[in-house]
């Protein structure tokens, strides 16, 4: 729905007066598409995250099909919701890095992304796991 705060939709809401560049790249102009799929920063984090998980595949520059094509037919449901976490979470430590370096003058670093993305998802699926098998205790 394109209606994250970045640069470009603050701008054109008229909360931030001046449009300056990406905060990751300083290279082009923030937008939802930028920041997540055409700044240098976020196209060395996928494709980390892809190496991780053992995939290759093409990236969709739409942040919505994106996301839709983390659907897998080969998989089950359960299976397909853990691919889209996965997906969630690489995309939370990108905007997490933006807002490290717009808030806190960082350094952006694809490679600490990259970790934090895998520390997440271990987190993540291990609640996943014990929470699927405690139901079935019950």
């Amino acid at each position: 729905m394109d209606k994250m705060p970045i640069r470009s939709s603050l701008s054109m809401r008229g909360v931030l007066v001046r449009l300056a560049g990406c905060e990751m790249c300083k290279a082009k102009e923030e937008t939802t598409q930028h920041l997540f799929f055409d700044c240098f920063i976020a196209q060395r984090v996928w494709s980390l995250c892809y190496r991780w998980i053992g995939t290759m595949c093409v990236q969709h520059k739409d942040l919505k099909i994106h996301f839709e094509s983390f659907h897998l037919v080969h998989l089950n449901f359960k299976q397909n919701l853990v691919w889209k976490g996965i997906w969630a979470i690489i995309v939370r430590g990108i905007w997490d890095q933006r807002n490290m370096v717009f808030f806190k003058q960082g350094v952006p670093d694809a490679e600490e992304v990259f970790q934090m993305t895998q520390l997440s998802s271990w987190l993540w699926l291990k609640h996943k796991v014990n929470a699927f098998n405690y139901s079935f205790s019950d």
